[in-house]
């Protein structure tokens, strides 16, 4: 019998059976071809695509599905792909199907396993973070006449698209099945409805993340942060714990409102106008990693884009560096005005810093709806007309900033 490697992250081996076998396995109840999707690109050496990719749903002469009726495994004919002029490395990219105009329930990428070769080389991919969307979980090349592996790790909480830039193709995004989605959310109600089915948490399921407090009772913080929360509490260091309740949420924009019963200390202005912000310095504060330590933390970028992935006008893209628990920092202006809600990151060795925040107007927007005046939010703030230090900003507005502790 064989000997089986177990791969880590990071680590490689090398490929003994060219034309070789892979196949695929989940922890969770999500199904290969309906809510994951797997799919092979082939790069060049400077990881830019040498063609279209195979899918579950189009496979290759290279890369089949040896049985239709188990879409999760393949037949790879490495020495047939690598013959292919330009191909020196081929990877796999696991990724949740996504249609975000149908009414469908949210889905996130946990784990994948995967045994070449009938279990002579296996490897468990574990996102590192919530909400995670795609990943390229492994990584096939080519060394002194040997086909070797990878272990890889590189997550993205933005999904498929987030990949198209990088590699310069055209990635398909679509579930294989769109009309029977179609179906399915129909049968749900209108796509523009409230009836979304939540997030799925196990109970006692804890996590963390970031809320600014925008006047003596309410909190802005992200929508994919209290999502199928049982329980909202607040803490602060110098503070006693709060519970907190929902106001209103916006899955559109990522936001929501949370609300006190006690008087909050501090609390931050929204900014009202603004032109000309591109690379503008901005400031963040929160609570990353807060397993680690409960301490707000500090860092400084610029505002590097004015929209999000493919162009989403309701975001703005940012510099300054973020962790898992960030989400729901304030991006602050020199002069302390909030001018964006940190929201997501892609996550990959060669999109450094590429992190996305929420733009004031739409958290405007949310405030309003909730009857929440602006004026009144940012009465008796700590805003001001000149520009400060980091270290001023720091001091002004830590008092505003609050780890959330949810439950599930």
């Amino acid at each position: 019998m064989t000997a089986q490697t177990t791969l880590v992250l990071g680590a490689n081996t090398v490929i003994t059976q060219e034309r070789c076998t892979v196949e695929f396995t989940t922890s969770d109840s999500l199904r290969f071809g309906q809510q994951l999707g797997l799919l092979w690109l082939p790069l060049n050496e400077q990881r830019k695509a040498v063609c279209s990719p195979a899918y579950l749903h189009e496979p290759k002469d290279w890369a089949k599905l040896d049985n239709s009726d188990t879409p999760h495994e393949w037949q790879l004919d490495l020495p047939d792909l690598f013959d292919m002029q330009g191909v020196s490395f081929l990877q796999l990219i696991a990724y949740t199907y996504q249609e975000p105009t149908l009414n469908l329930p949210a889905v996130e990428l946990h784990k994948v396993s995967l045994t070449l070769n009938g279990g002579a080389i296996h490897y468990d991919f574990l996102a590192s973070e919530r909400h995670v969307k795609a990943a390229i979980v492994f990584e096939i090349y080519k060394r002194n006449g040997q086909f070797k592996c990878r272990a890889l790790g590189e997550s993205s909480t933005q999904g498929l698209a987030s990949l198209e830039q990088r590699v310069q193709v055209s990635l398909d995004i679509r579930p294989p099945d769109t009309h029977a989605l179609i179906q399915e959310a129909q049968q749900r109600g209108s796509p523009n409805s409230d009836t979304r089915t939540p997030r799925q948490v196990q109970a006692g399921e804890t996590w963390t993340g970031t809320a600014f407090a925008i006047d003596e009772y309410h909190l802005l913080t992200c929508y994919h942060v209290i999502e199928s929360a049982a329980m909202i509490g607040v803490r602060q260091q110098g503070q006693p714990d709060r519970e907190a309740q929902v106001v209103l949420s916006d899955i559109g924009s990522d936001s929501a409102i949370i609300r006190v019963s006690d008087p909050l200390p501090c609390h931050l202005p929204l900014a009202q106008q603004c032109s000309d912000i591109l690379g503008e310095t901005i400031t963040t504060l929160g609570f990353p990693l807060s397993g680690l330590s409960s301490q707000l933390q500090v860092t400084q970028g610029c505002i590097s884009g004015l929209t999000g992935l493919s162009d989403d006008i309701r975001y703005m893209q940012f510099t300054a560096p973020i962790q898992p628990g960030s989400s729901g920092s304030p991006l602050l202006l020199p002069t302390g005005e909030v001018i964006g809600m940190v929201t997501a990151s892609l996550v990959h060795e060669h999109a450094q810093n590429m992190n996305y925040a929420v733009k004031f107007q739409l958290l405007s927007a949310l405030l309003a709806s909730a009857g929440i005046s602006l004026d009144s939010a940012a009465h008796g703030s700590n805003a001001t007309t000149a520009p400060l230090t980091t270290p001023q900003l720091s001091k002004q507005s830590r008092g505003a900033l609050w780890l959330v502790g949810c439950q599930g």
